[in-house]
């Protein structure tokens, strides 16, 4: 019963690989659930988690990404690399991959989400960049 209790307080899995990529997948198949890309990025409240987007070309991919699922592709979401940039700070490669009609190999878009730990040692996602 304890187990369950705790992992009720970490839905989105806590290491900062798994909540990167649950923070990107949530953006691009669910934008409008604050409440959810909140839990996952760990940000107050007031903080909009589409603040945490740093670049234009991070947003263009998103966008385009979430036109590509509304035609019925099916995306694929993949953690493809891990740079610790020290103990309490994390940059992930995110990775979506997704099929291009008519052509032999599939498209790709990579997304770095930088994931911080706190000192009480939650994770919190503070940028996200990329979509190239």
């Amino acid at each position: 019963m304890l187990l369950l209790s705790l992992g009720a307080c970490h839905p989105f899995g806590k290491a900062p690989e798994s909540r990167a990529q649950d923070f990107i997948e949530a953006l691009v198949t669910a934008p409008a659930d604050a409440q959810k890309l909140r839990a996952i990025a760990n940000v107050a409240p007031e903080r909009k988690p589409e603040d945490l987007i740093d670049d234009l070309s991070a947003r263009v991919a998103l966008d385009f990404l979430r036109a590509k699922q509304a035609q019925g592709i099916t995306l694929k979401f993949d953690r493809v690399a891990n740079r610790q940039m020290d103990v309490k700070r994390h940059v992930v490669t995110i990775l979506v991959d997704y099929p291009q009609p008519g052509k032999k190999t599939n498209g790709q878009i990579r997304f770095q989400v930088t994931v911080e730990q706190d000192k009480q040692g939650d994770w919190h996602i503070t940028h996200v960049s990329g979509g190239n």
